[in-house]
């Protein structure tokens, strides 16, 4: 008796071609065909995987790059937000200690002098015309100086900040001309006297004025209430001296009350 082996046969076209051939395969050779096949679809995939991994690898690599940029640039804003914190912190310590009478003195602190009801008017016409009695009467203390470059790097402060309940009496420093007594965006509301010899004084971010522009005004007498207007972040006097339009150090004038 004749057994049939099985045989596979696969048939060749050529594109375009109108003959095809044909490939018969028999047992043995089926078994190696389509090792062979499964061996083919085996590395495709294994290429296929290690390429899909080093595209992964790739696409991660440069995620993470940018998220530590991110976070660098983060961490810039937050250190400068911090710094800006501290400074405000430090200030609104300072105004509560004067709300509340305390005068703990420190580094930046100058504790001001007592002025007497009247504020010392006598004198000769000379003296009373030049800027040298402090202009306030409740006590504070001084929060920014003359040349500070604290919050100011490259020009420096041309005046002299003075820490004080909003209300407080502002006194002329000495007798003169009401040269401006208006509001503007940096000051707020500010008087401006000229004195003699050419020195002129400055009151800023006051919240009520007595005085306006034109009027003459004694040494001691009260200008204006203290306050927070204009470009301020608490409650003070800001001060200054020039003479003939050059900043002087107010300290170097009323210094002695």
């Amino acid at each position: 008796m004749t057994t049939q082996r099985s045989r596979f046969t696969i048939l060749v076209i050529r594109g375009g071609a109108t003959r095809s051939h044909r490939i018969e395969l028999g047992e043995g050779r089926q078994t190696l065909f389509f090792a062979g096949a499964v061996l083919v679809v085996i590395a495709t995939f294994v290429t296929f995987g290690i390429w899909l991994g080093r595209v992964s690898r790739t696409d991660l690599v440069a995620s993470q790059q940018e998220r530590i940029a991110s976070l660098a640039s983060e961490n810039a804003k937050i250190a400068v937000l911090s710094e800006q914190l501290t400074r405000l912190e430090a200030e609104y310590s300072q105004v509560r200690r004067v709300m509340g009478g305390e005068l703990a003195p420190g580094q930046r602190d100058v504790t001001l002098p007592e002025i007497m009801p009247g504020g010392g008017a006598a004198g000769s016409p000379e003296q009373t015309t030049i800027p040298s009695l402090w202009p306030l009467v409740a006590q504070g203390f001084v929060t920014r100086s003359f040349g500070d470059t604290l919050s100011a790097p490259f020009e420096g402060h041309v005046g002299l900040d003075i820490a004080v309940p909003i209300g407080s009496y502002v006194r002329a420093s000495g007798a003169g001309l009401v040269q401006a007594a208006e509001e503007d965006e940096s000051y707020g509301r500010y008087v401006r006297i000229a004195h003699t010899d050419g020195l002129s004084t400055l009151y800023a971010h006051n919240s009520w004025l007595f005085v306006a522009t034109g009027d003459s005004v004694q040494r001691g007498e009260v200008i204006a209430l203290t306050g927070n207007t204009g470009r301020s972040t608490a409650p003070h006097l800001h001060l200054e001296v020039e003479r003939n339009g050059e900043p002087l150090d107010p300290l170097g004038f009323v210094s002695g009350g």
